[in-house]
């Protein structure tokens, strides 16, 4: 998730170091260098024809601050720019559906800590994401060549990508990376269970009161911008609606650190290893972890375990683009090819690791007693007595950041009984669905409170949604999670999501007490925040890459009007504005691979360019 998309997007990118980085394209780049062009051109000030551009924005996510800037100077460049206000992401995404703009202030933020994310859903000609209209079968080749290779190899394929992206093509206008903050009640609130990550979203599990009394009876309230939620089926959902609700509801093989290091805490899995293939991916599953349901208003234990019949169920939706009608990540886990359990504890032993390590002994290294046996029977599960599941998942071809994929929302473990009994109707007849009268699995419909309540969610992770209203949707912990786990089984028994669909307003409700935390306080809030007594910061440099996306069915199809306007934005001046706090960057890969790039403003290049679109 992601923030809004282009208010919110999330997304990642590469890097640039090649011969060529430092070198103006050429025509056949798509773009005419100018000539005589320097670092600091001056106010050269264009005569011809000023571009009239269309700038969308939400409001609703505290955007317009920074597209005033961007409009000012465009201006200065030679542009005619108008500020288009949406109110709020439904509003914004009309427009952008609809090609009512020129510019789309936007963001991606890079959720799974890998550069295959930043770039794939965005740029790719079939991305998920690609909202905008690219479609470059150059970059397609160059962005699967480097889904191909290991962190030690990548690097130059993606500082190719970025070069072409960014200076060649201009496919995107940068503006900066934004500081992550999380602002939360110290006065109640435990310091060492609030996280704020660079790509993970806000986890609840960790959060204590300071009073242990009020972990049962005060709720943890906090806030989203968006009220309509997609659905609560991971497959189903990438967006900011409910990218939080749906990482916090549904349990994964693998999580992201707070700086997007793999990690296994708070997942189902006790210890992971890759074959010397690169193909095959081994899971040891913990069998602490059943799934929860609602009953008369309350979440309950199931009784069932989660289990590597539902792992291999959720991968397998995962990578099938066709289990449900919308399915929203099929792009992340396109590389992979099967999962299945593994029973063999003879041929696991045999099973070498890159370092040539046994498969065994690498698994083994994070059970909890020893590993004398396999199955694929739930029933038969009982790790302290040394009986264990193994899931095998597999890629058609080297692919080491699907980890990564498995760390976002998308990758939450859903239950096979209850998917099948609520979609059965679908998955036996798929032609006949009917988006306006078949309700699916994790439709809000089935939680939101009133007559047609009735809430079917059945979640593997720490907290299940219990009921939604106009005003809120309240979540409850999962009483069978890892119970005896005490860092990661979830101590408050309530968390308060509350729609407030403008940053100014849920700042006022944080500042008042009305919420005990608040993920990303508007810049220019900083200071205000600081003199309050009562409320800590915490930061961290995000994934998030705020840009102006281009309508490339418009006039910035043209590339010289998009590197016109690439040169034209200052984001040294415009991090100035709100107190130096932002950072200059480059692409969506910068702040994933830690580049420091940046676009630098250059006058005399713009007014060149735009130029060359005045007599094209």
């Amino acid at each position: 998730m992601k923030r809004k998309f282009a208010l919110v997007l999330a997304l990642f990118m590469v890097l640039m170091a090649l011969a060529g980085c430092n070198t103006r394209p050429s025509s056949s780049g798509g773009g005419t260098a100018p000539s005589g062009s320097t670092a600091d051109g001056g106010d050269a000030a264009p005569t011809g024809e000023a571009p009239e551009v269309v700038i969308l924005v939400n409001a609703g996510d505290g955007d317009e601050p920074y597209a005033n800037v961007v409009r000012d100077q465009l201006t200065k460049a030679g542009f005619n720019p108008v500020v288009s206000l949406q109110p709020d992401y439904a509003s914004w995404r009309a427009q952008v559906d609809a090609g009512n703009f020129d510019l789309a202030v936007a963001y991606w933020v890079t959720t799974t800590g890998a550069p295959d994310y930043a770039v794939r859903p965005v740029f790719h000609s079939n991305g998920d994401f690609n909202l905008y209209g690219i479609n470059d079968p150059k970059l397609d080749e160059l962005i699967e060549k480097a889904s191909t290779q290991t962190a030690d190899e990548y690097m130059p394929t993606y500082n190719e990508i970025e070069d072409y992206m960014v200076e060649e093509m201009a496919y995107v206008l940068p503006i900066y990376v934004s500081m992550k903050t999380l602002t939360y009640n110290s006065d109640l609130l435990e310091d060492a269970g609030m996280h704020v990550s660079k790509s993970r979203s806000m986890i609840w599990e960790t959060v204590r009161f300071k009073d242990a009394a009020n972990n049962d009876t005060l709720p943890y309230t906090i806030s989203q911008l968006y009220y309509d939620l997609t659905p609560m089926d991971p497959v189903r959902s990438d967006d900011s609606s409910t990218f939080t609700p749906i990482s916090n509801s549904y349990i994964r093989l693998i999580n992201l650190t707070d700086r997007d290091e793999l990690t296994i805490d708070s997942t189902l899995t006790r210890a992971y290893g890759v074959a010397d293939n690169g193909c095959d991916f081994y899971f040891l599953l913990r069998d602490d972890v059943n799934f929860s349901k609602v009953e008369n208003g309350t979440a309950v234990d199931t009784g069932e375990l989660v289990s590597a019949e539902d792992v291999v169920y959720s991968i397998q939706r995962m990578m099938d683009k066709d289990c449900v009608p919308d399915h929203k990540n099929y792009a992340s886990f396109e590389a992979v090819d099967s999962a299945e359990i593994v029973t063999d504890l003879e041929a696991l032993g045999a099973v070498k690791t890159g370092d040539g390590k046994s498969m065994l002994d690498v698994l083994q290294a994070g059970a909890s007693s020893d590993i004398a046996a396999l199955t694929d029977v739930t029933a038969e599960v009982d790790n302290a007595g040394g009986t264990y599941q193994v899931v095998r998942m597999s890629t058609s071809y080297a692919y080491p950041q699907i980890l990564n994929s498995f760390a976002h929302s998308s990758g939450g473990i859903v239950s096979k009984k209850q998917i099948e009994l609520i979609n059965a109707d679908f998955l036996a007849d798929p032609a006949a669905y009917d988006v306006k009268t078949d309700v699916l699995y994790g439709e809000q419909s089935w939680f939101t409170e009133g007559d047609g309540y009735n809430n079917t969610m059945v979640c593997s992770g720490p907290y299940i949604p219990v009921k939604k209203t106009d005003y809120e949707v309240v979540f409850e912990r999962n009483p069978a999670y890892m119970p005896t786990e005490s860092e990661f089984s979830p101590t408050i028994k309530t968390v308060d999501v509350k729609f407030i669909k403008d940053s100014e307003n849920a700042l006022s409700a944080l500042r008042a007490g009305e919420l005990h935390a608040l993920y990303n306080i508007p810049t220019s809030k900083i200071e205000v925040v600081q003199q309050e007594s009562f409320l800590s910061m915490k930061e961290i440099d995000s994934n998030a890459f705020n840009y102006c996306a281009f309508n490339f069915k418009g006039k910035f199809a043209d590339v010289n009007l998009r590197k016109a306007a690439q040169y034209a934005v200052d984001q040294v001046q415009l991090s100035a504005v709100f107190n130096n706090r932002l950072i200059p960057t480059y692409s969506p890969l910068t702040p994933v691979l830690g580049t420091g790039k940046s676009v630098e403003a250059d006058a005399a290049k713009s007014a060149e360019y735009l130029k060359l679109w005045q007599e094209s």
